[in-house]
């Protein structure tokens, strides 16, 4: 088993945040997440940041402020996973946010569910963020 890193981009318009939902089956438990991917070998955290960015929600040419970083132990389709994920910030204005998918991409191809939450939204579902701590890096920043 090894340790993955793994950089997560938060959009924030309008005082909301976009998340990917994502869902467990083996655990049935749903789960928000920043969009985001693993660094790949010789990338800095910055240019993995922007080119999951780019790959998932074909955002380019904005920049990113850097909030903190996490460690999750956790455990995803009954496999242990360790993951150390670089928190990102990228303020998008209402023209991007117009022309985002509906849906994001995975790098495989697989379409993923994106949402905007407020924070009274984010709040509610504390308990599905991953990794948790992103409630405190965004909180501040939701209306």
């Amino acid at each position: 088993m090894k340790i993955r890193a793994k950089v997560i981009i938060s959009l924030i318009n309008k005082g909301q945040v976009l998340l990917a939902e994502g869902f467990d089956p083996v655990r049935d438990f749903r789960f928000y997440v920043p969009v985001g991917g693993g660094v790949e070998f010789g990338e800095t955290l910055e240019a993995a940041a922007k080119r999951e960015l780019s790959e998932e929600l074909g955002v380019t040419g904005h920049e990113l402020e850097f909030l903190n970083f996490h460690e999750s132990i956790f455990e995803f389709l009954g496999r242990p996973e360790h993951e150390i994920m670089f928190h990102y910030l990228c303020d998008i204005d209402d023209a991007v946010r117009e022309a985002l998918p509906e849906t994001g991409t995975e790098s495989d191809g697989e379409p993923f569910q994106v949402s905007w939450l407020s924070r009274n939204e984010l709040k509610a579902v504390r308990k599905q963020l991953v990794p948790p701590l992103i409630f405190d890096d965004l909180s501040s920043r939701l209306l």
